[in-house]
């Protein structure tokens, strides 16, 4: 646990960034934000370090889960 769930948030890392978010938060709708914010329109989610393929595989809210966002580079 982090000092910061004591408060209802918790930190999530996009693209090498750690950001503070609600842990109450929807973990869709907050991702599809700070994506478009940051102009990343291709990349991989981790929570609990497993990739996640499908939008529907998310979980609700990021309380109790650990959230990555890697921008995704392709080769070449």
């Amino acid at each position: 646990m982090q000092l910061n769930d004591l408060n209802g948030k918790t930190t999530i890392k996009v693209a090498g960034e750690e950001v503070s978010v609600n842990a109450s938060d929807s973990v869709k709708d907050t991702l599809k934000r700070l994506l478009e914010e940051k102009g990343i329109d291709s990349f991989t989610i981790l929570v609990d370090g497993a990739e996640v393929a499908s939008t529907s595989d998310l979980p609700e809210t990021f309380a109790d889960h650990e959230i990555e966002v890697q921008r995704y580079v392709k080769a070449g």
